[in-house]
């Protein structure tokens, strides 16, 4: 089956990213994101034989203890590869040192079981759409930008803020009317540190 591993997010900030792109606006040449699929990734794994889910699940249950919740930011909007010929449009976010070395720490997990590590650097995003029409790619992103500024100036800014506790285990079954996701295990993060959190949020 089809699987990746990410990080689910609350629906303030699905919320809040639709307001910023639009998510049901047709566009010709552009694949916007349902709002329900929005998610991080932290490892796309491809595809993976049934007969391994239970071995990789049990990895993945040892490496979630050394870890506890954090904070993530919206921080704005980007695409892929460049801004002269799009092809993703998403939304990023601030810096994390925890989600830098949780996604490095997943990477080096999965290779246990002959998946790869991407030579590229983990660049942590929410994609948002898929572009096909360079055009309407650039008219779109500039669109984005411009919702972006305005709502980022009408919110407080904890609002762009969000506390994550876990990452999921995601299976993706590709259809002609996109893809479809199916939660398959989660992975809460076995220490809880709420006042440390708390005090992040409020500065």
């Amino acid at each position: 089956m089809r699987c990746f591993i990410a990080i689910l997010l609350p629906e303030h900030i699905k919320d809040l990213i639709d307001k910023i792109v639009n998510l049901n606006s047709p566009w010709e040449g552009i694949n916007l994101v349902k709002k329900d699929n929005l998610h991080i990734t932290l490892k796309f794994l491809g595809d993976v034989e049934n007969v391994s889910i239970p071995l990789l699940i049990d990895s993945l249950k040892n490496l979630k203890k050394n870890f506890s919740p954090f904070v993530l930011k919206i921080s704005h909007p980007g695409v892929f590869p460049n801004a002269s010929k799009i092809r993703v449009l998403w939304i990023g976010l601030a810096f994390s040192a925890t989600l830098k070395e949780l996604a490095t720490k997943i990477s080096e997990e999965m290779e246990k079981f002959n998946i790869k590590r991407e030579d590229r650097q983990f660049n942590a995003h929410i994609t948002v759409g898929r572009v096909k029409n360079l055009n309407n790619g650039k008219f779109l992103f500039e669109k984005i930008w411009k919702n972006f500024r305005i709502i980022k100036q009408e919110i407080h800014e904890n609002n762009l803020s969000f506390k994550v506790e876990e990452f999921v285990l995601m299976k993706s079954t590709l259809t002609p009317d996109g893809s479809i996701y199916e939660v398959i295990e989660r992975f809460p993060f076995s220490k809880n540190i709420n006042g440390i959190i708390k005090k992040t949020l409020n500065n």
